[in-house]
């Protein structure tokens, strides 16, 4: 099924696609609407919406990943998977996807952020569907090896059959790598009326995943500290609370300690070195009045 790979670069403008967040899988159901749509070599109407249970298997995939678990990506592995890492460079088989992850979890440490995924099926010339699904799917990886640390912004074209990963070409986007250097950030929250279980911290460090780095009160004076991993030059963040971005910061453009770009205004720090920033107020550029 390799060569579908080239007509379905084209099929990504079908109109009518759902898009389906990877960490919350659907319930298999198809959207009301257009049955078809998209199309391959000038055959229109070719593809549908999948099931969601494809996106179920990929959240466990990238799960599987951001944890490092070998055998978890094994067992949704198929024997004959075929992974497209550059036009250069492919993985063929499950002995050499085997032996090149868990080269890789070895010398560093992995994490990978789902963002989005869309899961679609093909139909033949006959309407006949295709027998499994394909899943277009957005996400981050962050890899950490001595030093130096590597992002990348990718999405892939996967292939699942029968709750298995048979196919994956890789898309990178976006790659920047840079030292590695320990930082820490305090956020006093004395100042905050709201209610809040946990307050974290979140950023490019971590792919933008507001659970990740939960942050710590240990004295109980209402200032919560975190250290992470950043690289070497800019650094945007945010403080927010409960783990997710409803009751995160929020900045006017302009802003003396941030940085806007597009719609999202985040803090903006310079990371040179090993570094703990002084405190701030939640919300707020300085201290706590």
């Amino acid at each position: 099924m390799k060569h579908i790979i080239q007509p379905l670069s084209l099929a990504v403008g079908v109109s009518a696609l759902l898009f389906i967040g990877c960490a919350v899988p659907g319930d298999g159901g198809t959207p009301a609407g257009k049955d078809n749509a998209g199309y391959v070599w000038g055959r229109a109407d070719v593809w549908n919406i999948g099931d969601a249970a494809a996106a179920e298997v990929w959240q466990q995939w990238t799960s599987h990943f951001d944890a490092e678990n070998l055998d978890g990506l094994l067992a949704l592995a198929h024997d004959s998977i075929y992974v497209e890492l550059s036009p250069t460079e492919q993985i063929d088989g499950i002995a050499a996807f085997e032996q090149r992850i868990g080269n890789w979890f070895e010398a560093a440490d992995v994490s990978m952020n789902a963002i989005w995924c869309v899961p679609i099926q093909y139909h033949e010339e006959d309407g006949t569907p295709d027998n499994g699904n394909w899943l277009i799917a957005g996400y981050d990886f962050t890899s950490i090896q001595g030093d130096t640390t590597t992002f990348m912004d990718r999405h892939a074209n996967v292939r699942i059959v029968d709750g298995k990963i048979r196919y994956a070409k890789i898309y990178t986007h976006e790659e920047r790598s840079g030292v590695n250097r320990s930082v820490t950030l305090s956020v006093d929250m004395n100042g905050y009326d709201g209610e809040y279980s946990s307050v974290n911290v979140y950023g490019f460090f971590n792919g933008w995943c507001a659970s990740c780095n939960e942050m710590t009160d240990e004295d109980g004076d209402g200032v919560y500290t975190a250290t992470v991993r950043a690289t070497e030059g800019e650094m945007e963040y945010k403080f927010t609370l409960d783990g997710g971005v409803d009751l995160q910061e929020m900045f006017e453009a302009g802003t003396a300690c941030t940085k806007t770009t597009g719609v999202y205004t985040n803090r903006l720090a310079q990371v040179e070195s090993d570094t703990e920033f002084p405190v701030v107020c939640f919300n707020a550029c300085g201290a706590c009045e």
